[in-house]
């Protein structure tokens, strides 16, 4: 009740301002009722019970339909846009506001209502600053009479205008109400979440700071192991899983493996049967031909003593043929048809050979008869009869002359039934035809290596046989297998790579002789050019040399023709001087090397004998492969040795190529015959010993001598000869 009373106060007081104010000059007036009574329209049009609604602009004329009043006021236009804070009326407030109990008096003015109340004291509070407000902009308030016809003109009812102050009072408290509830709720918004971020912080220094319970500690432990193991289960049941396939996988590629090989080892057991039938047949129709030729042979008791070796030769391979034939290899049955093969390869080589030989025996008997007839009186024949004769039997012919001369010598200085004096009778034979087999080989290469227009051929042949036999070490089975592998196929006449060409020896007549001579020439000189310098080399050389003698027969020949003729005392042979035969000629059939006329220092002449030695020792202890019989073995070793302690020795190089040779064979010799080969060391220890040192000059130098007697008082003295370093061992490739 209060509060009402007080608004009907104010109201009543703000009537007697305006009729108060009614005469204040219209300039002024006019601006400072205008921004109240803006405010006051708002709110009114805020109202939502109200009787006045405002919706459409305030500045336009409205009516009061609910109230039979006919009182009112007139507003300026820009009542509005007015500013009270810089209104000339400034101090109205405090001109008739004053804050003391006072009576207003009578004025004429609005409606010519009288003023009989006092003013109540009002405390300076927000509210009391807004009632004055009011207070202020209502004693604007002028009569409608003095505004034109454009004005608008708001018609408020008293009990509109208390309304008006009731509707603005409750906004006033409910916007102070939800500020103030709003502010509360925010408060206990923040002061939830300090709380809950105070106890999830607690919560985290607890799990830091305070330690855990052993209960707790334990299952974490438990836990962690259950899943370790866990782990450790799943990952060996994968690998189970891994290796049961791979172990399936693994038979599988097994029993594949093994069905291949099955198939693959039933066709090679076929085509090895298939391969040896051809063998065997190509082996007998050899025989029958070479026992044809012997039949056919004149003279052919006399004959047969010449080639004896080379028969013998072919009855042991014909030996071996048989027992590879029969021997079934499971495992590589190809292996057996190969070396019967190369086994047949050898006999139809020999057999061509004992054919030749033959055909010039018979030759030379023919020419013997005829020459026997013409010499007849009674058979006088023209020249034109005569039998023309070849240049092979001219030279077989020479060949046997010199023979002839040796052997009339031998029969004049001991009887003619002993042995010369510097070379053994048989030795002899087979160093001729040695040396003859090598002189008609080379004039077969003759054309091939004198034609120009040959010349790149040539020069790439001699590439394809220099390069591997310069490349021959012990560095490993698989490099000398290459070596060997090049060197066969040339041999075989298949094309072989020369840098980025590919070349064949047969891509000419006379070019696969012309490689295999040189190949011969080019592995016996390795023994003065690079055996006296590394004497380890010589093995590699020599398995080389045996494995290409087994295959190529012809090739072997050779090789020993090019050993004899580099080195004579291989055969053993000490060369005499012949009559009209000069100093350097005699010098270079003994292996001697000239320069710019003279004859090179004997040191270094017996270091070159030496290697070659060296390495004719080393293929005679070389083991081939795969068990096949040796084309030059130790039997080969022993004869040597016999027929060198047969002859007288000579100054130095007797000394020289003893002590070389047994150092490199002798361990050979004592495994495969004992105490035979023990007595013949011991001769040379007593006996031959001795006569060396009779031949030996006396202030001579005496290396070789020297070196030969270290060698055999180690042997006594360790009762037996060492093998040679640098053997390669039975498996080496």
């Amino acid at each position: 009740m209060r509060a009402g009373l007080q608004i009907i106060l104010h109201f009543l007081r703000s009537i007697f301002v305006c009729e108060t104010c009614s005469e204040m000059s219209d300039n002024n007036e006019h601006e400072m009722v205008e921004s109240p009574l803006k405010e006051t329209m708002t709110l009114l049009s805020r109202t939502p019970k109200g009787q006045i609604v405002y919706d459409r602009d305030p500045l336009e004329p409205i009516k009061q339909s609910t109230s039979n009043s006919k009182s009112g006021v007139l507003l300026s236009e820009n009542i509005f846009g007015r500013n009270p804070a810089h209104s000339p009326e400034k101090s109205i407030d405090s001109q008739y506001f004053q804050h003391q109990y006072s009576v207003h008096h009578p004025h004429p003015g609005l409606n010519n209502r009288p003023n009989l109340l006092m003013d109540i004291p009002v405390q300076h509070t927000e509210k009391s600053i807004n009632q004055f407000k009011w207070q202020q902009e209502l004693l604007m308030m002028r009569n409608t009479n003095q505004l034109d016809e454009t004005t608008p003109v708001y018609n408020l009812s008293n009990h509109g205008i208390m309304q008006l102050f009731e509707l603005r009072e409750q906004q006033r408290l409910s916007t102070a109400t939800s500020f103030m509830k709003k502010i509360e709720d925010f408060k206990e918004v923040s002061r939830r979440s300090d709380e809950e971020e105070c106890l999830r912080m607690k919560q985290e220094l607890e799990e830091r700071l305070v330690p855990k319970r052993e209960s707790q500690v334990d299952v974490e432990m438990i836990i962690q192991r259950l899943q370790v193991e866990a782990r450790k289960r799943f990952q060996q049941e994968k690998d189970q899983i891994d290796q049961k396939l791979k172990e399936i996988t693994s038979i599988q590629e097994k029993e594949l493996q093994e069905d291949m090989k099955k198939k693959t080892l039933e066709l090679h057991i076929a085509e090895a049967k298939r391969r040896k039938g051809i063998s065997s047949s190509k082996l007998e129709s050899l025989l029958k031909f070479l026992d044809e030729s012997v039949t056919s042979c004149q003279e052919r008791d006399s004959f047969l003593q010449t080639v004896q070796m080379k028969l013998d030769r072919v009855t042991a391979l014909k030996t071996q043929f048989q027992v590879v034939v029969n021997n079934v290899n499971h495992e590589d049955p190809l292996n057996s048809a190969i070396r019967s093969e190369n086994i047949v390869k050898q006999i139809e080589d020999l057999v061509e050979v004992i054919r030749d030989d033959i055909a010039k025996n018979n030759a030379i008997v023919e020419e013997k008869n005829v020459l026997s007839k013409r010499q007849q009186p009674q058979s006088a024949l023209p020249s034109s009869a005569v039998m023309p004769i070849t240049s092979s039997a001219v030279k077989q012919e020479h060949r046997n002359d010199q023979l002839g001369c040796l052997e009339k010598k031998t029969c004049d200085s001991n009887g003619g039934d002993e042995d010369l004096d510097f070379v053994r009778r048989e030795d002899l034979v087979v160093y001729s035809q040695l040396q003859a087999e090598l002189r008609q080989y080379e004039a077969n290469t003759v054309a091939f290596s004198g034609d120009l227009s040959l010349k790149t051929l040539r020069f790439e042949l001699q590439k394809a046989v220099l390069h591997p036999v310069n490349e021959i070490s012990d560095q490993s089975g698989q490099h000398l297998q290459d070596k060997l592998d090049r060197l066969r196929s040339l041999l075989q006449g298949n094309a072989v790579h020369v840098g980025s060409r590919m070349v064949r020896a047969t891509e000419h007549p006379g070019g696969l002789e012309y490689c295999t001579n040189l190949l011969a020439r080019r592995l016996v000189a390795q023994g003065e050019d690079q055996v006296n310098v590394n004497p380890k080399a010589a093995f590699p050389i020599a398995a080389i040399i045996t494995e290409l003698w087994l295959e190529f027969p012809v090739f072997g020949r050779l090789v020993l023709a090019h050993f004899y003729r580099q080195c004579p005392y291989l055969v053993p042979y000490y060369l005499p001087q012949q009559e009209g035969q000069s100093n350097e000629d005699y010098y270079k059939s003994l292996g001697y090397r000239y320069s710019s006329g003279k004859v090179e220092q004997q040191p270094t002449y017996l270091k070159r004998m030496s290697g070659v030695v060296r390495l004719y020792a080393a293929v005679l202890i070389s083991l081939p492969r795969r068990n096949q019989p040796h084309p030059h073995g130790l039997e080969h070793a022993w004869r040597y040795l016999a027929a060198l302690l047969n002859l007288s020795p000579r100054n130095d190089i007797t000394a020289a190529i003893l002590v070389e040779f047994l150092t490199v064979a002798g361990s050979a010799m004592s495994k495969e015959y004992g105490k035979q080969f023990q007595k013949l060391l011991h001769l040379i220890c007593t006996e031959y010993f001795t006569m060396i040192r009779n031949v030996t000059p006396k202030g001579s130098g005496g290396g070789p001598v020297t070196r030969l007697e270290e060698f055999l008082h180690e042997s006594i003295t360790k009762g037996g000869i060492s093998a040679p370093a640098g053997q390669l061992f039975p498996r080496f490739w």
